[in-house]
């Protein structure tokens, strides 16, 4: 997965006399160097137009104006992030929760791609947890991946006994 890439969505809020809708867009990707609002001006514009025209239960009228504001604020903030979405669909529940779960430091140092590789690696091993983390770094490295430390494998082995042992 492209890491220059940013996923949005973008909401609309439409209220005309007593039909309320509160939606979400398409999904839409971002290039690196491009806006993120400039997507959701259309929604905002039909927000504007079509948001305010509800006439429904006082308590109701009360919640399509949030509706609206709230779209209006989310389109132009840059939308909805949904990058974490998009990229966590490609893999198995096992990795998704082993990359979420790392330390502060680790999740900075690595990607998914590299758990998900991490993890395959580690099923195939028989070894000690010394002679599994020299393994796993060999394998790393030719695959061009160096930026993980022994501590680093071993946290993720830990993360994956983890998971593991939840179920």
């Amino acid at each position: 997965m492209n890491e220059n890439i940013r996923y949005r969505i973008y909401k609309t809020s439409i209220n005309i006399f007593f039909i309320s809708i509160y939606s979400n867009s398409k999904v839409y990707e971002i290039k690196s160097g491009k806006s993120s609002i400039l997507p959701g001006i259309k929604y905002s514009i039909i927000t504007i137009l079509f948001g305010w025209w509800g006439f429904g239960f006082p308590w109701k009228k009360i919640q399509e104006l949030k509706n609206s504001l709230t779209a209006l604020h989310i389109n132009f903030s840059g939308g909805e992030d949904y990058t974490k979405v998009i990229t966590e669909m490609d893999y198995e529940e096992k990795t998704v929760w082993v990359y979420n779960n790392l330390k502060h430091e680790l999740f900075e140092k690595t990607n998914i791609e590299t758990i998900d590789i991490i993890i395959d690696l580690q099923t195939n091993s028989k070894l000690t947890l010394e002679g599994n983390i020299i393994f796993i770094i060999e394998s790393l490295k030719k695959l061009n991946i160096v930026n993980l430390r022994n501590s680093d494998i071993e946290e993720i082995i830990n993360k994956i006994k983890q998971f593991d042992y939840r179920n």
